[in-house]
């Protein structure tokens, strides 16, 4: 199977308050998960979670328009980008969700930042998301 373009969501990290509300202290860094699609319009969905690992592929139009959608509201920023060159050893420990993700396009990193400013510098693009926005920029509503 062949992946045209990958697409890599990217969560917000947990606040201090989730956390104590019962999410994972890793997810304070952030998730990330992967999606794309082949020639023939195969489109697979990986989840990389923290205690299972979640990969859907499917043909169907609604249900890719569905999961799309619900993608686009979970996660904070969506980046676009074509296969980049593999590294020969696809395997770098420890394996969390990033690590999974990166190997899909050839690319080494631990954190989302990490492999988010990687993605960035090897020409992806933000296609959904806060890119030319800080994160402590607050809105102006009069």
């Amino acid at each position: 199977m062949h992946t045209i373009e990958y697409f890599f969501g990217f969560h917000k990290p947990a606040s201090l308050a989730d956390i104590r509300q019962g999410a994972s202290v890793f997810s304070s860094f952030g998730h990330v998960e992967a999606w794309g699609y082949t020639i023939d319009n195969t489109w697979w969905f990986f989840d990389p979670g923290r205690k299972s690992t979640k990969l859907l592929i499917t043909h169907l139009h609604d249900e890719v328009e569905e999961l799309l959608a619900h993608k686009f509201t979970l996660c904070r920023e969506v980046l676009r980008v074509e296969k980049t060159n593999e590294f020969p050893i696809p395997f770098h420990l420890p394996m969390n969700c990033v690590t999974q993700c990166a190997g899909l396009v050839g690319l080494r990193a631990f954190s989302p930042n990490g492999f988010r400013r990687k993605l960035l510098r090897n020409n992806a693009e933000v296609i959904h998301g806060t890119e030319g926005r800080s994160r402590r920029q607050k809105s102006t509503v009069a």
